[in-house]
């Protein structure tokens, strides 16, 4: 029987392995960007490199380090429909029933950060290696985007019409998003690798969904 690895080993790997991968996106921001704004964006990212890293639970932790079988690409794709789904169940609630809004708004949380965090310290990197640095970087931009957005709907009373808006607003920002990964980057992405190199980007997703023992 093969030694089955430990869960702090897995989880230390998986957060160094996030901070090196939005640490470059923080610094190529902070190199190539140009005035204030750009700086600020590289900044951030640099902070949000640990904050994703360190907001991993055991449980998220563990669903990030082995995981399901399948293409990734579409492996991903389903991921971006789930997530859609959680959008859909959270925006047909009422403005009273704050229980089931909190509920749904936590689960949507963790699964983002666990899906981003996935494509951050996988997906990307690779992207970065095949002449797409740009969209890397970009995509990952977006990630950030989508998780200041989630924060600032946070902080909104959730009877507060402008709560339901905002997070109207965040789902068509991550439709699009995921609409561009699915259709256009990855397909790509996958174009340009050898089929050992999908092979490997599968498995590396793939452990980041199963439990460990």
């Amino acid at each position: 029987m093969p030694n089955t690895p430990k869960f702090d080993d897995v989880a230390g790997d998986l957060r160094k392995r996030g901070e090196d991968a939005m640490q470059s996106f923080g610094r190529a921001a902070l190199e190539t960007g140009r005035g204030p704004m750009a700086t600020l964006a590289g900044v951030a990212l640099l902070g949000f490199a640990a904050g994703v890293a360190a907001s991993l639970s055991k449980k998220a932790a563990t669903e990030v380090a082995i995981g399901a079988v399948g293409d990734w690409v579409e492996a991903l794709a389903a991921e971006h429909r789930q997530i859609e789904g959680l959008f859909e169940q959270i925006l047909t609630t009422g403005e009273t029933d704050t229980v089931r809004r909190t509920k749904l708004f936590r689960k949507l949380d963790q699964a983002l950060a666990r899906h981003a965090f996935a494509e951050e310290t996988v997906i990307y990197p690779t992207l970065s290696e095949t002449e797409a640095d740009p969209e890397a970087r970009r995509l990952a931009g977006d990630h950030f985007d989508i998780r200041g957005r989630l924060h600032r709907i946070e902080a909104l009373d959730k009877t507060d019409p402008a709560w339901s808006e905002n997070l109207r607003g965040l789902y068509r920002a991550f439709a699009g998003h995921a609409h561009d990964e699915d259709h256009d980057v990855f397909p790509v992405l996958r174009e340009r690798l050898s089929p050992q190199q999908n092979a490997r980007l599968t498995r590396d997703l793939a452990k980041r969904a199963a439990r460990l023992a």
